[in-house]
């Protein structure tokens, strides 16, 4: 627990910075620890006190709902998070870590796409899953479930990101999706602690982390300067493949898609094509 205790504190220190300013702190090129001795070296002697007391009433609370806890350096981190420009300083899991552990390619769509398109989401996660990879998602309605019920058809790991604290589930709606997903050997995983609402800016942060946990980003069904297409440019930012997907979409559900395409991002019809995306060249085995 003592090498939990900074991560910890700087992790609070960041996220309520965050919800006053609506925008995170950036570390590029510095080393994560050297970022988290920054914002600690900030801290007022009251503040560190406040968050001390904050961090251990949530480790016992953690540890009562059977959530783990981990941090940069901590076995079984996802290297792959630690090189966004903005990783979180802690995570709060459920489930089995070990979904971490297969190449993550992120599916992200609308919440109001109809149900061809969903259906192909479906089908296409199935395909990655059935690939040996791992869909990463976000819970949401509409794209997102479809995209963690098609890695289960395909008896795979799904990751759910989701934007609030571990001790609820949101939607509601989708309690038996994510108790599946536990179920299939899967993992739900948040930078936001137990006890946290689905609050608006939550959201936007945690599409970074779709990202990070992704060495590809799928861009489903949306419409033009949606969340979606914020997703995507992170994508890009970040230095991941983004692809894009729209089979059996309809009318607004291509726009989004269409953007990507003349921006230059890859339209894709099935996971054969998103394992060519992300080998080497020459390397499809």
């Amino acid at each position: 627990m003592t090498s939990l205790l900074p991560w910890g504190l700087a992790h609070l220190a960041e996220l309520e910075a965050l919800s006053r300013r609506r925008r995170l702190r950036t570390h590029p090129g510095v080393d994560l620890p050297v970022a988290r001795d920054r914002i600690l070296g900030r801290l007022a002697p009251g503040d560190r006190d406040r968050l001390t007391a904050r961090l251990l009433i949530l480790l016992d609370n953690s540890e009562r709902l059977g959530l783990k806890m981990s941090h940069p350096g901590a076995s079984g981190w996802p290297d792959l998070l630690s090189e966004i420009s903005a990783p979180p300083f802690m995570l709060w899991m459920k489930g089995d870590p070990a979904a971490l552990a297969p190449p993550g390619i992120a599916i992200v769509g609308a919440r109001e796409a109809g149900p061809d398109a969903l259906r192909a989401v479906t089908n296409l996660s199935r395909e990655i899953a059935s690939l040996g990879m791992c869909v990463v998602s976000g819970l949401a309605r509409g794209v997102d479930g479809a995209a963690h019920r098609g890695a289960l058809e395909g008896s795979g790991r799904t990751i759910a990101v989701v934007g609030t604290g571990l001790d609820r589930v949101y939607p509601d709606s989708h309690r038996s999706l994510e108790r599946a997903i536990l179920e299939g050997g899967g993992l739900v995983l948040s930078e936001f602690p137990p006890g946290e609402a689905p609050e608006a800016w939550h959201f936007p942060q945690r599409n970074r982390l779709i990202v990070g946990l992704s060495v590809a980003v799928v861009a489903g069904p949306h419409r033009r300067r949606s969340g979606t297409y914020i997703t995507a440019r992170i994508a890009l930012e970040e230095g991941r493949e983004l692809l894009v997907f729209d089979r059996d979409a309809r009318g607004w559900e291509r726009e989004g898609p269409g953007l990507l395409e003349s921006e230059g991002s890859r339209r894709i019809g099935g996971a054969e094509e998103i394992l060519s995306a992300i080998l080497p060249e020459g390397n499809t085995t």
